[in-house]
């Protein structure tokens, strides 16, 4: 009987000794999934923000040709760019597609319509006839973008823009001006510029006559 008794001691302590065994090895899996999946998410976070980087670059781009598209349609009649400057003729002619409406805008920043229309990072879009000052440009126009992120700066600005036929792109300088190159931009300069002490801004000129003098002296 003594026998049996130190034979059922024995089978119990074997048996806590497995479940305690088959316990461990639980918690060792457990912390093997917990660390399989906390790889995964930083790996998805990581996949997820790239993925929407290139989407939003990619929007840009669309955004941008389109705009361009619609400015040199709408004032195709007139054979130049007068009035392109003006809010009203903006709206009223819907140049910008409605997704880059700041419907936020209050009326202060209706007097200036660079708070008006932002492109897919949220930044604002700018359009005008090439220069004011320039007779010539009235057959010109630009596109000015604003942009905070390194990345997207230099993928949009060395972006092959030929088909909406940009000649040229000037960076914001600070006191020393804009500075001027012909496009495609190539990609060392594209990064020079958009990692800059005053990088920012960034100004397509499209339709502009390269061989003029007064590009000339800008791009050389």
């Amino acid at each position: 009987m003594n026998n049996l008794k130190i034979k059922n001691n024995d089978c119990h302590a074997a048996l806590a000794m497995t479940k305690n065994a088959q316990s461990g090895r639980s918690m060792i899996e457990m912390l093997g999934v917990l660390a399989i999946i906390g790889v995964l998410s930083v790996g998805g976070i990581a996949g997820y923000s790239k993925a929407m980087m290139k989407y939003r670059i990619n929007k840009t781009i669309e955004q941008i040709t389109l705009i361009a598209g619609n400015v040199r349609t709408f004032f195709a009649p007139q054979g130049n760019y007068e009035g392109l400057d003006n809010l009203f003729v903006l709206k009223k002619a819907k140049l910008f597609p409605d997704e880059m409406l700041n419907t936020e805008c209050d009326t202060s920043c209706l007097e200036h319509h660079g708070h008006l229309f932002s492109d897919a990072f949220g930044s604002s879009v700018i359009v005008g006839r090439g220069n004011k000052n320039s007779d010539r440009d009235n057959k010109a126009f630009y596109i000015s973008l604003h942009s905070s992120q390194v990345d997207a700066c230099i993928e949009l600005v060395s972006h092959d823009w030929s088909s909406i036929n940009a000649g040229a792109i000037a960076f914001s300088g600070g006191p020393e001006g804009f500075r001027y190159y012909t496009v495609p931009l190539d990609l060392n300069t594209a990064t020079e510029e958009c990692t800059s002490e005053y990088a920012g801004e960034y100004v397509l000129y499209i339709d502009i006559d390269k061989n003029s003098t007064y590009w000339q002296n800008l791009l050389n």
